[in-house]
This record gives C-alpha cells, sequence and structure tokens, in this order.
C-alpha cells in the first residue's frame, strides 16, 4: 500500500524544482532540474585494474555529447546504503578531459567538490574523461579495498556522470581489465570477454552503480536456487584457496536462508542475486546491500571455524533482507533521483532497524544460527541497548541523522549514541511481532505484515518509496492497534529504559551471569577485545588499549577514555584473562581493583570498583508468558 505522500515523492524523483513545487512538495535546495528525456547516447566507462600492488585504479569515461557549451560531470556523492555523502571525491587524482583528441580545460565547482565544469568545444561529438582512483594502501587511510588476492570494484566510487539527467535515464556500458587469472562476480550481465578486457551490457545508470564487482585470484561459486527462474548464487572469493572449503551441511544451510527468506517475503525483487562473499583479513570490513547483489566481507574463516564465528553468519541474512527492505521498499526521503541529491534518514528504523530484526530471524530459521544463538544474540542486543546512557537526552529519531554529520571516532559512543536505529530498530520491531501475535491471538504476526508490504510488484526491482503512514496502515490491515502513536512514542522521544517489552512478551527476561554466552565469547575474539562493558565499563583490546569506556560506569568515575593503555592488573603485566579473572575476584568486596595506566606520557595508578564482579547478558525464560519468541524462531514450512 503506498500513501499519497509517497506516491507524490515517486513523481519528484522526474520534476524541476518549479514543477515539484507546483504539486506542494519542495526539491532540495541547489538543485538543477532534471531533463524528462533520457540522457542521448551511450555512456562508455572502462576501468583497469589490474595495478593491485599499488591499488591503483585507472579509469576512462567517454560521453557523447550533442552541442557545444558549458557542461558539468558529477563524482558519485550520496551513496545509497551508506545514508550519507560518502563518495570518495578526494581519492581521484590524475584528472583530464579530452574533446577531438586534444586536452581542454576543466574547474572544480567552489561549493559541490564532487562537480568539475568544462566548456564542450564547438564539433566534439564526445568528451572523454580520464582519472585514477587511489585505493587506500593503510586502514588508517580508510576501509582496504584492494589486495593481492581480492578486489572490491565498487562503481559509486568510480563513475562519473553528466549532470541534469536522473540516473535511471542514463545508459552505461562498461568494461574492467582485471589480474591475469582472476575471477569475478556481478550482477551485471557480462557482453564479451576477449583479451582479458571484460565487457558488460549497457544497463540504466542506477542499475549500473548498485552492481559492485567482486574479484580475485580464489574462488568458488555455489547455486543456491535455480528453481525459481531468478537464480541465486554464492560467490565465494578468499585470500587463501583453503579457507574456501565449505561442509554440504553450511552450503545447505544458505540453501534455506533463501528459501525461508521467499516463504517470508512472497515475492523477488531481483532477476537473479549474487552473494559476493570476501573471505578475508586483509579487504575491510563490509555488509554492503544491493537490489540483485550484496557485498559481504567477512572473517577469513567462516567456513573452516564455523563453531566459533556465529556472530558473524548474521551478515547474509541482513543484506539478503535488503533486497527487498531499503532497495526495493525505501523510504521516501532516501530514494533521490540521481547520486548528487541529498538524502535523508528518518525512516532507516525500518530500513535498517526492521532488516536488522529480520536478519536475525532468518538466520536462525535458516539454521545460520543455533535457536540459542538466536537468543544470545537478542540478549545482546538488548543488553546494548538497556546500557546505552546516551538514550537519556537523544531520541533514537536523532541517531538516524548520525552518519551524515559523524566525522570519525566519537569519544564517548555510550554517551552520543551512534547508528543505534540498527539495534534499538530490532528491539521495537520485537515489540511489533510479539504484540501482534499477542493481539491476534496467535493467528497473525509481522510475517503478515511483511508479506503485503513487500510483496506488490513482485518481480521488479524499481524502488517503491514508503513513508510512516504506509508502515502504520499496513500494521493496522494486519492488527488494528494505536501503531502511530506507539512508534512515535519509541522513536520520537527519550526514554530512560531500552524497549524491551518484546522480550517480555515473546516470553524471556534479560538477566546478567558471571557466565558469558558461547555467542558473546565469539564476539570477542572477533572484535580482538576483552568486553567489560557490564561489570567496571570497559572494554580493552589485546594490548590493553581501552577501546569503549561506559558513561558514568565505574571506568568513568576512574577517569579512563578511549585510547588510555591499561599496563598492569593489581600490579601484574595486562593481558585479558587477568583483567577478567581479577575483576571475577572482586564480587562482592568492597577493595577496588587497581590499574596502572598510560596515557600519553603520563602513568598512574587508578581504582575501580568492581564489588559487582563479572556480568554478561542473557535471555532466562519465564514461564509466565507464551514463548513466542521461539515460534518466530522457527523455521516457515
Amino acid at each position: 500500500m503506498i500513501g499519497k505522500v509517497a506516491a507524490a515523492c515517486a513523481a519528484l524523483l522526474v520534476l524541476t524544482p518549479q514543477a515539484a513545487k507546483a504539486q506542494g512538495v519542495d526539491a532540495p535546495e541547489g538543485r538543477s532540474a532534471l531533463h524528462d528525456a533520457d540522457y542521448p547516447g551511450v555512456i562508455g566507462l572502462g576501468i583497469d585494474a589490474r595495478d593491485v600492488a599499488r591499488a591503483i585504479l585507472r579509469g576512462t569515461m567517454t560521453l557523447p555529447v550533442t552541442r557545444p557549451g558549458p557542461m558539468t560531470i558529477y563524482f558519485p556523492r550520496w551513496v545509497p546504503g551508506h545514508h550519507a555523502p560518502s563518495g570518495p571525491i578526494a581519492r581521484i587524482a590524475g584528472l583530464a578531459v579530452r574533446a577531438k583528441g586534444a586536452e581542454i580545460g576543466w574547474k572544480r565547482d567552489p561549493v559541490m567538490m564532487h562537480a568539475i565544469h568544462i566548456d564542450v568545444p564547438q564539433g566534439a561529438e564526445t568528451i572523454e574523461v580520464a582519472f585514477q582512483y587511489l585505493s587506500p594502501t593503510d586502514p588508517k587511510m580508510g576501509r582496504i579495498e584492494v589486495s593481492p588476492e581480492m578486489i572490491d570494484l565498487q562503481w559509486t566510487s568510480l563513475a562519473p556522470y553528466p549532470a541534469g539527467y536522473a540516473s535511471r535515464r542514463m545508459t552505461v556500458q562498461a568494461s574492467v581489465k582485471l589480474p591475469q587469472g582472476w575471477q569475478f562476480a556481478t550482477a551485471l550481465a557480462t557482453d564479451s570477454v576477449v583479451d582479458g578486457m571484460i565487457r558488460f551490457k549497457p544497463v540504466d545508470y542506477e542499475t549500473f552503480v548498485d552492481s559492485p564487482i567482486l574479484a580475485g585470484r580464489y574462488s568458488v561459486r555455489h547455486n543456491l536456487d535455480e528453481s525459481s527462474g531468478a537464480p541465486v548464487t554464492l560467490a565465494v572469493f578468499a585470500d587463501r584457496p583453503e579457507q574456501l572449503a565449505a561442509s554440504p551441511a553450511q552450503i545447505e544451510a544458505h540453501r534455506r536462508l533463501v528459501d525461508q527468506s521467499l516463504k517470508l517475503f512472497a515475492s523477488r525483487h531481483y532477476d537473479r542475486y549474487d552473494f559476493l562473499v570476501g573471505l578475508t583479513g586483509k579487504i575491510g570490513g563490509l555488509g554492503a546491500e544491493h537490489s540483485q547483489s550484496s557485498e559481504n566481507f567477512t572473517v577469513p574463516d567462516y567456513f573452516t571455524d564455523w563453531a566459533g564465528t556465529a556472530p558473524s553468519r548474521e551478515l547474509l541474512p541482513h543484506e539478503f533482507v535488503h533486497s527487498w527492505n531499503g532497495k526495493f521498499r525505501r523510504g521516501a526521503d532516501l530514494l533521490t533521483p540521481t547520486l548528487d541529491a541529498p538524502m535523508q534518514n528518518s525512516l532507516l528504523w525500518v530500513y535498517e532497524g526492521l532488516t536488522r530484526y529480520l536478519g536475525a530471524v532468518l538466520a536462525v530459521r535458516s539454521g545460520l544460527h543455533s535457536v540459542q544463538d538466536g537468543l544470545d544474540n537478542f540478549a545482546l542486543t538488548a543488553a546494548t541497548m538497556q546500557n546505552r546512557v546516551g538514550r537519556q537526552w537523544r531520541p533514537l529519531l536523532d541517531t538516524t541523522n548520525h552518519s551524515i554529520y559523524a566525522e570519525g571516532a566519537q569519544p564517548w559512543p555510550n554517551w552520543q549514541r551512534g547508528s543505534d536505529y540498527y539495534l534499538e530498530g530490532q528491539l521495537i520491531w520485537l515489540d511489533v511481532d510479539t504484540r501482534i501475535r499477542a493481539l491476534s491471538g496467535g493467528k497473525r504476526s509481522l510475517d503478515d505484515f511483511v508479506r503485503a508490504f513487500f510483496s506488490v510488484e513482485d518481480g521488479s526491482y524499481r524502488p517503491v518509496p514508503y513513508v510512516v503512514d504506509d508502515v502504520v496502515t499496513a500494521l493496522n490491515a494486519v492488527a488494528p492497534w494505536g501503531w502511530a502513536s506507539f512508534f512515535r512514542d519509541r522513536v520520537e522521544k527519550v526514554a530512560p529504559d531500552a524497549p524491551l517489552d518484546g522480550l517480555a512478551r515473546g516470553g524471556y527476561r534479560l538477566i546478567y551471569t558471571d557466565t558469558p554466552t558461547a555467542f558473546f565469547r565469539s564476539g570477542e575474539a572477533q572484535r580482538g577485545v576483552t568486553d567489560l562493558s557490564w561489570s567496571i565499563g570497559l572494554t580493552a583490546d589485546k594490548g590493553g588499549t581501552v577501546t569503549d569506556v561506559v558513561w558514568d560506569g565505574p571506568a568513568f568515575a576512574a577517569e579512563l577514555t578511549i585510547g588510555t593503555q591499561i599496563v598492569a592488573v593489581d600490579g601484574q603485566v595486562y593481558d585479558g584473562e587477568r583483567i577478567r579473572n581479577a575483576v571475577a575476584a572482586c564480587k562482592g568486596r568492597s577493595q577496588p581493583l587497581t590499574l596502572t595506566v598510560r596515557r600519553g606520557d603520563a602513568v598512574r595508578d587508578v581504582r575501580i570498583a568492581c564489588a559487582m564482579g563479572l556480568r554478561y547478558p542473557r535471555l532466562e525464560r519465564d514461564p509466565a508468558a507464551p514463548a513466542r519468541l521461539d515460534a518466530i524462531l522457527a523455521p516457515r514450512r
């Protein structure tokens, strides 16, 4: 169901600012009018990605032109799925523009730094724009995208386009040169492969930039669904060939992920779908959604240490859900006609929060997580949000702006809050699910809302926008109730406590014990930290450097900060097991824990209250309430 406001937003995609105002909707400030026509000709883009040793990608765009005079060319700025103006324009170098065989001048826009202005000379039929993309070679520069074994090639970093045309009204034909012998995977359809040059079939720019390439030396493909006419493939790349080894049971769990997702959504919004999976310790971690593929960079031992990497197995369910929620159905203020038009994030608690919830549920329904893993996952989410003291001043809605304005790491993330719309959104949607089940006497659930809301226009992957009223209307069709005020209270208002009603109604309560769950311990190991957030209020890495401090917690009272190094614990050299044992021994005693810490050149002893001992979150079954959460996690038949 698409409300009137959502329909107006859809129309805005092709309106000039003047036409938009005539319909009562303002276009973003500073936007040039868009032509209500297709761009004349096919834009060519060639990328030479063979220089993996220096992580330099070389690009050439060939742009047909029809008349002389001023012209503006953009590099992508607002990247779908990043929820921020994250286009890496500072990595573009060696820019040169040519026409009729001669170089012509260009000038960067003084305000919109992603835009360059040129003058097309008389008689020119094409413009050629050459550039290099200088990918980071050290994590301090940004996420590593290129290694000697693998490349994550993202068109949103590499694909300039002419101003004045909607993305879906420009046609692009791309080609790529990869290192010899490398394999690749992408949602783009291949036209030809000649002498190492991979040429893709022409496609509209919107689809093009939504179709990254993963390539590498070592890869394997698994077919997950071939029965529907819309095949799904698991394309796995790794740093070393032995990391590709997967058991039949592991691959079968991924097949069940597709099966359970299709049973949930009762629709497909892709012609084909490729999970692009990188098992790597060299390329930076990432989960990125696309309509017909997803980028999933995770731990190298994803398959080979299956028992120890449970937290990493929620990534693929999450990104697959985004094919329906976020890519096909999208918050209206996130749906823009070009990559230079600013996005707004007010509905990320649906886009990401609902996806986080459904991803956690599908991980269990598919068998990627055990039921116990699923319960432990919800326990960790609930405890993290309950411990987020910044909820005293900052409503969840304001966290949706975090990606737009945040720069660098936060000194006090527990107080400042970050992208909490993920985890808190997960709890809100659990509340919705259990409430629907309670209201309907178990006859209906959130699954019914999901099916109705996302199954419209089955087979299409052109985005369909929504606003809050659309969500409320669809929920009321499943289970009439005061959903509008429910969301206002939980999204727009501050609250001292996390929304844990869904857990209680689901038959569980959050408790703390002195023993971590296996799921929690695996997460610690993958992050390389000792997490004492619910004990003395700090987290530290293997070398003792503090990576997080809970605002107003014991470590905060001792004036510890992120970046402080713990040198010793009660007079003995720091290690994770030692501080954990020391906190355990503290339980019930009045004598504080003594840490020797260093910050800059200053070394001092601090004393931290630790009478609570070790505390780790888990869920405890409440027999007084129906086990609705168990029913939620059960596979669909």
